[in-house]
């Protein structure tokens, strides 16, 4: 039984591990709050990666140079033999500015993003590295954990109509289903459907959500909150922009359920029950390239919330997709598409690489999931799936 779910993803920059490059691990703060900086930059011209949420990143590279950037924050611009003889957190200073020092343009910055789009972000074929995490859970425990990496094609960022095509190169998953009439299980988006979610609310009409301006996050960043027009629409969600004055691109996007339409949200009939959206969170952030001089999305984060009532029982499903860009715009020539990008993600089959998922430092397994992982499962009642 088929149900498509909203869905998350992250993304982040990182690179191949190779006993020629460079390595540091640290902890990264807010030098005034001590608190971990979640989703921070870190880069070079080669490689890239971000901090999870303790502030935590290891970063790999040939390349000696690290820039270390977070809007709202003094950027920092140091090497790897610099950060060796540190210690094991580092502080980013707040920017500091008067916001009556700052000039606010009475042009209309999202229309300015819009016209600037064709020069930020890519319209023809490119090629992304990526890692991908999709997890989803029933009454708070894991139902199903995939791990990929790969590569995307893309014919361009953006756009009403796009087209993908996919290179998985390796692929972890486990997961368990209930045997019989599966009235309860939820099935993963396709690969198609997930990148559609990746782009698909990075312009918003004008004509149906109102805009308030301004936020200041620094003096080169301003924030745009955006709200439907039709206040019982259940079907738009509210969130914000932060927008470069510099070039006018989007850095980074949130868009969530509107908490005062949930109730309105309607159930749609499933066999024996029904179901609905109840949550739903969605965040990307922007970088650019420093070859091409173009913006990619860097990483994003989107979760989703589902109750399903079936035999008198309610379920809620939690569902996760957290992607990272390894490289932005990678050899277009070696590309070679190798699965069906409209297949269910969990019906992918590729073979399992202890070797890969050993070394890799993208996606680490938690204590949670290799407890679920190396659980006795009921074989009675589930059908055990795993490619490991």
């Amino acid at each position: 039984m088929k149900k498509n779910i909203f869905t998350f993803f992250i993304c982040v920059f990182i690179i191949t591990l190779s006993f020629s490059q460079n390595n540091i691990s640290k902890y990264l703060v807010d030098k005034d709050t001590k608190v971990p900086l979640r989703s921070a930059t870190i880069h070079n011209a080669s490689n890239y990666t971000i901090t999870n949420d303790d502030g935590l990143f290891v970063f790999y590279s040939a390349n000696d140079s690290i820039t270390i950037k977070m809007l709202g924050y003094e950027t920092l611009r140091t090497t790897f033999k610099a950060l060796s003889r540190t210690k094991d957190t580092l502080y980013l200073t707040p920017k500091p500015f008067q916001l009556d020092e700052l000039t606010l343009s009475n042009k209309n910055i999202i229309q300015e993003a819009y016209n600037h789009a064709s020069i930020n972000y890519p319209m023809e074929p490119f090629v992304e590295d990526f890692f991908l995490r999709c997890i989803l859970k029933r009454n708070g425990e894991f139902v199903k954990i995939e791990d990929l990496s790969g590569r995307i094609k893309r014919d361009k960022l953006f756009g009403v109509k796009k087209e993908y095509a996919f290179q998985i190169l390796n692929m972890r998953k486990f997961g368990i289903e209930k045997k019989g009439l599966r009235a309860d299980d939820f099935e993963l988006l396709s690969l198609d459907g997930l990148f559609d979610w990746y782009s698909n609310y990075f312009f918003l009409d004008p004509k149906e959500y109102r805009f308030s301006y301004l936020k200041v996050i620094d003096e080169t960043h301003h924030q745009v909150s955006h709200t439907s027009k039709n206040e019982e629409d259940y079907k738009k969600g509210i969130g914000h922009f932060i927008i470069s004055t510099d070039d006018y691109a989007i850095k980074e996007r949130l868009y969530k359920i509107n908490p005062k339409v949930i109730d309105k949200i309607p159930f749609t009939k499933k066999l024996a029950g029904k179901y609905r959206a109840i949550d739903y969170y969605l965040r990307e952030k922007c970088e650019k390239d420093s070859k091409n001089n173009k913006y990619f999305i860097s990483n994003g984060v989107m979760t989703q919330k589902v109750e399903l009532y079936t035999q008198g029982e309610r379920i809620v499903y939690d569902v996760s997709f957290e992607l990272i860009v390894t490289h932005p715009f990678s050899d277009l020539s070696t590309f070679k598409a190798n699965v069906n990008g409209k297949k269910e993600l969990f019906k992918l089959e590729v073979p399992y690489n202890k070797e890969f998922w050993e070394a890799q430092n993208q996606l680490p397994l938690t204590n949670e999931m290799r407890n679920f992982i190396n659980k006795t499962h009921n074989t009675k009642e589930h059908r055990v799936i795993s490619n490991f």
